[in-house]
């Protein structure tokens, strides 16, 4: 078990001096005033409900238990909230954000929250919407698995705090927070203990008509005893936070309602059940007088919608197409260039889902966004702020600045960013910033441009290059005015001839964009520097073969 950090909620003020003040403000006053204006932003998510601000920003998919009574209590006491993961994959990815951006928000709001991960349960696996089995992963891969979530939730924890802070929600105002590891009890449990206590009061017909169950020995490949007892697991996990850790109440995505609702009928059977069977002498404070858990006791639960895009498309891991906030694996860059691209229809649902910035400030970027929507305004924000939540704010900083160079770039912008290894952070060339190819002068010169996009390997064929140009997809760079310096001005290409291409090379490179982010910088040198480097470019041998002479 371990614990990260504890704080106990306080009122907010707010300097009546600032509030007051009618003078042209200094700098340092100024600087006062925006963080004063943060406070009286957050003061206004205070007029709200806590459960109203989660549903404003549509974080409640379902909730397990009366959506009042929840109301209520969220009101009236510090609660106790709980969601997990299970390590079964090499990172955390975007997708699993959403449950936890709940407990960031629970937390900011003064209650107590815990972050589970299944360092047990993952060697079982859940089969909640799945047709197949998970594969078996070596022990060593789980343990992997495990310190790298283990470690990326603390990290982002961290985060969290500061980014929380820059948003207005101070320390004084923060409820509780730990990070456990279910292992720590789930390894230690006696089989009749769990049998005795829980089983008894679980009963088979319930579970066989969950549709997990159902589909996946109807429609899958069947269903193993220790998939069938997975919601156990859980109940149990929850049971003990309940007991120990003062959580009432669990959070997941949309399809892990069945396990939830399984979970609350097993922690309210063993609490009532209990302290009959020697748990306790002194009758627990969760029942009243009957030997019933208290209405305000009882445990609850609430999911989160599944991610998907305006279209409908998921995704996530089993999507084919996770995004990982691991940066080995998705590099800072190509997460925020993923950002970047978000539909105009998706943009707003994100920045409320995956940011900290007040809907009436998201309001207000919309309509500015809806005046010019080619800068990409509400995007640039969304992309952003999750960096500054995943990777820190000056990590956030500094990619932003990666992709400007991006978007107006000069010659020697591009040489700063290939000399600095940024270029070459991408995990994903298909999706990410300049990238360099160096080309011998004979496959530049005088030769068609969807030729030069073949042997650049920015086509996987000559006419994959030719279509890129008729589609209108693929834009070459004009210098705006002598000078590295000078702004590059890409234009379309479209049926420039190929004795325009020495016209195009600017300072020994040609620069390519596709679509509107990906650019390539090709350098171009003479014939015998290519060989004698020991380079290689497609089509190269055959060119040589044509032309021995040369």
């Amino acid at each position: 078990m371990r614990i990260m950090l504890s704080r106990r909620p306080s009122a907010r003020w707010i300097c009546a001096r600032c509030l007051h003040q009618t003078r042209q403000p200094s700098q340092s006053k100024r600087f006062h005033n925006h963080a004063v204006k943060q406070q009286q932003q957050q003061q206004q998510h205070y007029k709200k409900s806590v459960l109203a601000v989660l549903e404003e920003r549509g974080y409640i998919n379902q909730i397990a238990g009366d959506r009042n009574a929840l109301d209520r209590l969220l009101e009236s006491r510090e609660l106790g909230f709980y969601a997990g993961v299970d390590p079964t994959a090499p990172s955390l990815h975007l997708g699993h954000l959403l449950p936890f951006m709940v407990l960031f928000w629970l937390y900011h709001h003064g209650h107590r929250v815990v972050s589970l991960v299944g360092g047990a349960t993952a060697r079982v696996g859940d089969p909640s919407g799945r047709l197949t089995s998970r594969a078996k992963t070596a022990e060593s891969v789980h343990d992997v698995n495990f310190e790298t979530m283990f470690a990326q939730l603390g990290g982002l924890w961290e985060n969290v705090e500061a980014y929380g802070q820059r948003h207005g929600y101070q320390d004084s105002s923060n409820g509780t927070r730990e990070l456990l590891d279910n292992s720590s009890w789930l390894d230690t449990l006696n089989i009749l203990d769990f049998l005795k206590l829980m089983g008894t009061g679980m009963r088979l017909g319930t579970m066989l008509g969950r549709d997990t169950v159902r589909n996946k020995m109807e429609k899958g490949d069947g269903m193993s005893f220790a998939e069938f007892t997975y919601p156990l697991l859980q109940g149990w996990d929850w049971w003990h936070m309940y007991r120990h850790h003062g959580v009432q109440l669990q959070i997941g995505g949309s399809d892990q309602y069945g396990n939830i609702v399984a979970g609350m009928d097993a922690v309210k059977y063993i609490a009532q059940n209990s302290a009959s069977d020697g748990i306790g002498n002194q009758t627990p404070e969760w029942l009243d007088a009957e030997g019933k858990v208290k209405e305000d006791m009882s445990p609850m639960g609430l999911t989160v919608p599944l991610l998907t895009t305006s279209s409908g498309e998921k995704f996530g891991k089993s999507a084919g197409n996770a995004i990982w906030l691991d940066r080995s694996m998705t590099s800072a860059f190509d997460l925020y260039g993923f950002l970047l691209r978000s539909s105009d229809d998706d943009v707003e649902r994100y920045l409320k889902l995956f940011t900290f910035v007040p809907t009436d400030e998201i309001g207000r970027v919309m309509v500015e966004h809806a005046h010019d929507p080619g800068k990409r305004k509400a995007q640039h924000l969304l992309a952003s702020e999750v960096l500054e939540l995943v990777h820190g704010r000056d990590e956030a900083i500094k990619t932003r600045k990666e992709h400007e160079v991006l978007r107006a770039p000069s010659l020697a912008s591009l040489k700063r960013q290939d000399s600095t290894g940024a270029s070459r952070e991408s995990s994903n060339p298909a999706s990410s910033g300049a990238e360099r190819t160096i080309l011998p002068y004979s496959l530049v010169l005088n030769t068609p441009i969807s030729r030069i996009l073949y042997h650049a390997g920015i086509a996987s064929t000559k006419s994959e290059g030719a279509r890129m140009i008729a589609k209108g997809g693929v834009y070459i760079a004009t210098a705006s005015a002598p000078g590295e310096g000078s702004k590059l001005d890409f234009h379309q290409l479209r049926d420039q001839k190929p004795d325009e291409v020495a016209g195009y090379i600017i300072d020994g490179v040609v620069v390519f964009r596709v679509g509107k982010w990906k650019v390539r910088v090709v350098e171009v040198v003479e014939d015998a520097d290519f060989d004698s480097r020991s380079l290689h470019a497609p089509g190269w041998d055959e060119w040589k073969a044509i032309h021995p002479q040369k």
